[in-house]
């Protein structure tokens, strides 16, 4: 089961309180009317039954409550597939998850300075489909192109340094594995935004950019860091205690390297964006260079949906608070001297 809006649990704090004030009301109307007679009096003017009555009437109004705070956080179970009809263009997005991602010279660090931006980015993008690719040494198909944005985003905020099948920094095969998931028969325009902090010519970059313009798909790379003085490395040993990454007794500086960025920009006909460790608006990039994409013909998608299941204790608190006002109606009077 999950909730859909749990935030609403809070309210379960009115329960306790609303004890408290039941219990400190009755409590003083007690002593207020010990005040002005004598307790067998009293007993006679509010007989014993009229507490019983009392008592499931104040239970039934913390029980309404308590499941009226339940329906209002949506509980959810069992899934249903439901088509999605939309026309968009295509971008997957290539985030690199390096350990030298994590350095700080970008506040909170590179990595996490990113994820804030991609999550601008999505938010200009409502019709567009959108996909997820991690790499380092290796690249990882963290989201397939999907019209799910809320999925694409709760798989982004877990995206981190070992989302990667080993270190490194290979854009060239993240270039081609990127390629390989768009649709050969979609006539929408597609395109690739990398954010990434290095170089590499391992990977043959600038080949895997001739293959994406070859098939008209244009790049948009980020350059985030340090590129003259770079940034150290933060590690957590397992103590706890902050150290830095080391290489031959060393520590290592991680620099921004931006030529093999701009060569892959210029051959796809796309931009590079060197942000180092600036402030930029992932969002206007992509309505500047990219917002105008073509858009392909209605498509459909599958998409997973939870069953809402708010309407059990929503009725069952329509019916406890119901059944204290009648409760409260029906209550008897004082009983007759015999």
């Amino acid at each position: 089961m999950s909730w859909a809006t749990p935030s609403y649990f809070w309210l379960l704090w009115l329960v306790p309180i609303l004890i408290a004030i039941l219990v400190i009301s009755r409590r003083r109307s007690e002593l207020q009317l010990l005040q002005f007679m004598e307790s067998k009096m009293a007993m006679r003017l509010a007989p014993q039954r009229n507490r019983w009555r009392l008592g499931i009437k104040a239970g039934a109004a913390i029980l309404g409550i308590a499941a009226l705070v339940v329906a209002l956080a949506r509980p959810q179970y069992g899934h249903y597939f439901e088509d999605v009809s939309a026309q968009g263009a295509e971008v997957l997005v290539i985030l690199d998850v390096s350990r030298s991602m994590l350095a700080e010279d970008v506040a909170p660090n590179r990595l996490s300075r990113a994820k804030s931006d991609i999550l601008d980015l999505v938010e200009r993008m409502p019709g567009d489909r959108v996909g997820l690719i991690a790499f380092a040494g290796a690249p990882s198909v963290q989201v397939p192109l999907t019209l799910d944005h809320g999925f694409f985003k709760m798989v982004l905020q877990e995206v981190g340094p070992e989302s990667a099948p080993r270190g490194g920094t290979m854009i060239g095969d993240s270039i081609r594995k990127a390629l390989e998931q768009f649709e050969k028969s979609s006539q929408s325009d597609r395109a690739i935004v990398i954010i990434t902090d290095g170089g590499d010519q391992e990977s043959m970059p600038i080949e895997a950019a001739k293959l994406a313009a070859e098939r008209q798909v244009r790049i948009i790379c980020v350059g985030l860091g340090d590129p003259a003085e770079g940034a150290r490395i933060p590690q957590r040993s397992a103590s706890g205690e902050l150290k830095y990454l080391q290489h031959d007794g060393q520590e290592v500086w991680a620099k921004m390297e931006d030529s093999v960025l701009k060569e892959i920009a210029s051959v796809t006909s796309g931009a590079y964006i060197p942000a180092q460790t600036r402030n930029y608006d992932l969002g206007q990039i992509y309505a500047d260079n990219l917002e105008r994409m073509r858009r392909d013909e209605m498509f459909v998608e599958k998409r997973q949906r939870l069953y809402e299941r708010f309407q059990l204790p929503g009725g069952i608190a329509v019916f406890l608070l119901m059944f204290d006002q009648l409760v409260a109606a029906r209550a008897s009077g004082p009983r007759k001297p015999g």
